[in-house]
């Protein structure tokens, strides 16, 4: 058994002492009240201006970004709420491929394995729902990756930016617990898998000559950043701010398709993502960065090809 799977060994339904077991293999865990962040800071749900971690002196205010291995600190949680699921970030050589049948997921996965051959057998958590839901681990492909593909398909991909319910989490409708379905080594996913799960490729660059602003004024891209919100940029695609003022250092936004609370934030006017159910790059540990307005724009609305956002904006810009 591996490092990163040997955690599943256990089979009680001691729910601190898996947590603490999940810790000591590598898995960085926090406790859920049912599938969700149980943040006990409600200063920082109700203003998002905590500028990071436990600034604010209070426990898990970020959710999935106060997971931790220290075993100390993991009791001390499961000590105050005994009763909590537990979130297992996921490790960041893995990828987890999140399967939901109440919106296609086994059409999908049947359509793809008609088409490409059977998905190899690797390491599985059946959902207490007990609807055939699971989770299947397999081993990270190199390059960045992204969910937005999956879309609608009943399929999504977890990263290291996001977490799943692992075992012997309840299911908060059925009270029946998560359980480790398969206990092999993660596999590495098919090459046709991990296509599927990388961003499509760049679009074409137009050989007509790039627009370049004068001297004297903004370019295009820092105007549209500077007088837009971030209302106008994420509302059309489904986004929904979590807080008053959507543009706020802190302001919280969630995506239409993403498990977690919170889907992205926003910190110094920049976007950080944390769902792979867009097809915005996420921010990963220890690879954070953030999108202006104008190239989240250029993703959204023009399959990331910043020439033709460029384009679009000058022309409307010409047309007012």
């Amino acid at each position: 058994m591996g490092l990163l799977s040997a955690a599943t060994t256990a089979t009680t339904h001691d729910v601190q002492g898996n947590a603490v077991d999940y810790a000591r293999h590598g898995w960085r865990v926090f406790p859920l009240r049912g599938k969700e962040p149980l943040g006990s800071c409600r200063q920082c749900r109700r203003e998002p201006r905590c500028p990071g971690p436990h600034a604010c002196g209070h426990e898990l205010c970020h959710g999935v970004r106060d997971a931790t291995t220290d075993p100390g600190v993991i009791r001390s949680w499961w000590a105050r709420w005994p009763a909590a699921n537990i979130g297992a970030r996921v490790p960041e050589p893995l990828i987890a491929v999140d399967v939901d049948p109440r919106h296609g997921g086994h059409g999908t996965v049947a359509a793809w394995e008609a088409e490409h051959g059977p998905l190899p057998a690797t390491l599985t958590v059946a959902s207490g729902r007990g609807d055939g839901g699971a989770h299947y681990y397999y081993r990270r492909p190199a390059g960045r990756l992204t969910g937005g593909r999956l879309r609608g398909t009943g399929v999504d991909l977890r990263t290291s930016a996001g977490y799943c319910v692992v075992p012997p989490s309840t299911h908060p409708d059925s009270g029946r617990p998560d359980t480790w379905a398969d206990l092999r080594d993660p596999a590495a996913p098919p090459r046709w898998l991990a296509d599927l799960l990388r961003p499509p490729a760049p679009t074409q660059r137009p050989t007509a000559p790039v627009w370049r602003p004068s001297i004297v004024g903004a370019s295009v891209a820092d105007d549209y950043t500077s007088s837009t919100s971030w209302a106008d940029v994420l509302a059309p695609h489904g986004w929904r701010c979590l807080d008053a003022d959507p543009d706020a250092d802190g302001a919280r936004w969630r995506h239409p398709a993403a498990a977690s609370a919170v889907s992205a934030t926003v910190r110094h006017g920049l976007l950080f993502v944390y769902t792979t159910s867009t097809a915005l790059p996420v921010t990963e540990a220890g690879d954070p960065h953030g999108l202006t307005r104008f190239r989240a724009h250029a993703v959204l609305d023009h399959g990331g090809d910043l020439s033709a956002a460029a384009r679009s904006l000058r022309q409307r810009r010409a047309a007012e």
